[in-house]
């Protein structure tokens, strides 16, 4: 028989952009099976996009975000200090495996406490596997809410609802009719970006099969704004646009609105892939540096293609017919 869990804390260190639309995933599955429970979501040592970029989306499956106050951020200190949260919890989750920060968060009052750390010694329940090397993040955070539920789990398939004024814009940006191929050629971290090149040699074929190549630079790639246009000059460059930028606007929700309108996308292992994920877009993930099966975005049609199945971790070795014939696939 299923347990009913009033309240829930999920505990985590902080979300940056792209770790904060990895996890949506579980939080969509953790409401989608236990909808009657109160979630609290701490984000002990650090800020969460939760409660500021994502806020929107959050609120529809989360009920309390806390992100002021400190636990697991000092904890050798902590540990003789009196916990600042007083409230009691049904259930603990602890979503980080460093056993310091898990020793603080379990001094919270509870039921039921799970963690991952030092292959789930601290955690009152525990899986068959304990060891963590064959799990994505995706997998283990997802371990959790089996192990409240009956070793069970359903999975929410139903897409982000997002705020009118996005799907709006999005809707007059992008109208309905011809097929969109998204592109977004950035990455914050500049040792895993496909070649520039590539990207454009990508958009032009697009064009060249009659579809429409639709571009996704953040704030800090406006200098390839011109370059690209230059190079195909019947890209769309949505975010760029006049109407988006006078309509104020922006950010990672309208970027989910925008791959929506998306037929596929190709990107790299970014934070602007995760948003792909988070919409629902068909994707084309193009991995080197990281561990793809770790940290892999949450599609629901997701293609891999990493560096190292060619060789090592530069995204220069992966090859252009690979990508271009994915793209035709995913459409096809």
């Amino acid at each position: 028989m299923k347990k009913k869990y009033k309240n829930i804390l999920v505990y985590s260190g902080g979300e940056a952009i792209g770790d904060a639309l990895y996890k949506i995933n579980f939080i969509k599955n953790l409401r989608y099976n236990f909808p009657d429970s109160k979630i609290t979501w701490l984000a002990g040592q650090g800020k969460t996009e939760y409660s500021h970029s994502l806020k929107t989306i959050i609120n529809q499956l989360i009920d309390e975000v806390i992100d002021n106050i400190k636990v697991g951020l000092n904890p050798i200190l902590e540990l003789i200090k009196t916990c600042p949260i007083d409230s009691k919890y049904d259930v603990i989750i602890d979503t980080q495996t460093v056993v310091l920060p898990t020793l603080i968060v379990k001094k919270i009052k509870h039921d039921i406490f799970l963690s991952a750390s030092a292959k789930w010694l601290f955690s009152d329940l525990k899986p068959k596997d304990l060891s963590l090397k064959n799990y994505s993040l995706n997998d283990r955070l997802h371990t959790f809410i089996k192990l409240i539920n009956n070793n069970k789990i359903k999975y929410d398939k139903n897409d982000i609802i997002l705020e009118n004024k996005y799907t709006h814009l999005a809707n007059k940006l992008l109208p309905k009719g011809p097929t969109y191929v998204g592109i977004a050629p950035g990455a914050g971290d500049k040792s895993k970006i496909w070649p520039l090149d590539n990207f454009i040699k990508l958009a032009q074929k697009q064009v060249e099969n009659n579809r429409i190549p639709v571009l996704f630079l953040g704030p800090e790639e406006n200098d390839l704004l011109d370059i690209i246009k230059k190079e195909v000059p019947k890209a769309l460059f949505p975010e760029w646009t006049d109407e988006a930028i006078e309509s104020g606007i922006k950010g990672p929700i309208l970027v989910i609105a925008l791959a929506q309108q998306i037929h596929v996308a190709i990107a790299n292992d970014s934070g602007t892939g995760h948003m792909f994920a988070v919409a629902g877009t068909k994707l084309i993930s193009l991995f080197s540096k990281h561990n793809s099966v770790k940290y892999a975005p949450n599609a629901k049609n997701l293609v891999i293609l990493d560096s190292k199945k060619w060789g090592g971790i530069d995204p220069n070795l992966i090859p252009f017919n690979e990508v271009n014939n994915s793209v035709n696939k995913l459409l096809g």
